[in-house]
């Protein structure tokens, strides 16, 4: 018996072999550190942070054919290693089917801002859904995916998933073509439901629209969108505290549902001098409004970095910005500093 499992382990050792060296491993990394300096009114404090960025990553692309491939990466959000992605996907013929954890096609990425782990102005105007597991179709420039649905909104005191029942998947679907050699033009749409108490429905949507350009060194892009209860599909805080004004508002008591209208943009434009340095401005804006009008926040961001590359796949970017949440009682913040990073 003993020589019969000997025998399956060293067979599967043998299969598994032959697998990996029929495939194709491309590995890849990035090291990143952000060192910045933040000055916080509410603080009242100026305070050095020196952070492993969350988005420094180790992982692989995968080609087993024509046909078949697959992509993992892993993360270090919060110092430990996490899955930022781990899909496969099948090319038939007409479009692709890819299934596991990845980008949703509501992200439309225009940002390059550094600090806040390289999020670009996500929260702060550019619509960043964050990467969630899915099954998505593809067809040339049209995708359309069924993800993992977020059930949370605010009871008054914090977010929670409380006495909730998802039915339906959340859907998001986007298209998106080029106009002549230089510009793009992108339009995404998200929508999720879930059910409050057996009783109230909860929904949630987002459209957005995306345009960019690129020509003798210089690049453009414009974002804009507008929701209902967006905390449900992308990054959307407003205050800067927990409520974060990006979800339904429910009275636990009597189960009375408030929506909250969001709606904001950016524009971001840069110029490239040479192989060496280049230069970004980015400005962002969110607002979040329940149906009581009496209820409104909002949030501005601007920023601007000077990107150096000392070598290929070695850059350091210094950048200087400021978050203002307007509203009293909320913070504005104000940061100096440099992103590290080497590829490799």
């Amino acid at each position: 018996m003993k020589k019969q499992i000997m025998g399956l382990l060293f067979a599967m050792m043998f299969l598994c072999a032959g697998t990996a060296m029929a495939s194709e491993w491309n590995f890849y990394g990035s090291a990143r550190v952000g060192m910045f300096w933040e000055d916080s009114d509410l603080k009242d404090e100026t305070n050095l942070t020196e952070d492993l960025q969350d988005d420094s990553r180790i992982g692989a692309k995968v080609k087993v054919s024509d046909e078949l491939s697959g992509h993992f990466e892993y993360g270090a959000a919060d110092g430990n290693a996490d899955v930022r992605k781990l899909y496969g996907t099948w090319d038939f013929g007409t479009g692709k089917l890819t299934v596991g954890k990845d980008y949703t096609p509501l992200y439309l990425p225009v940002s390059n801002q550094a600090w806040n782990d390289n999020k670009g102005l996500a929260g702060y105007g550019e619509v960043d859904p964050g990467r969630h597991a899915q099954v998505r179709l593809q067809f040339g420039g049209f995708q359309v995916a069924a993800i993992s649905t977020n059930s949370e909104y605010y009871d008054g005191t914090d977010i929670v998933d409380d006495d909730i029942q998802v039915v339906i998947p959340r859907i998001e679907v986007s298209y998106g073509i080029d106009i002549g050699s230089n510009a793009t033009v992108d339009i995404a749409g998200g929508y999720a439901t879930f059910e409050y108490n057996d009783d109230e429905d909860i929904d949630s949507y987002v459209i957005v629209a995306r345009g960019t350009w690129a020509a003798a060194g210089f690049n453009l892009g414009i974002e804009a969108f507008y929701g209902q209860n967006a905390g449900n599909l992308m990054e959307c805080n407003t205050t800067g505290h927990d409520d974060g004004r990006g979800y339904a508002k429910v009275n636990t008591g009597t189960g009375e549902v408030e929506d909250v209208d969001n709606y904001g943009g950016e524009i971001v434009a840069g110029y490239t001098f040479n192989d060496m340095f280049a230069v970004e401005a980015g400005f962002g804006y969110m607002q979040g409004e329940y149906d009581d009008a009496d209820s409104e926040d909002e949030v501005f961001a601007y920023y601007l970095q000077a990107p150096i590359t000392l070598a290929s796949g070695v850059t350091i970017t210094p950048e200087v910005g400021y978050i203002d949440y307007e509203e009293s009682g909320q913070d504005e913040i104000t940061y100096i500093g440099t992103k590290f990073q080497i590829n490799f």
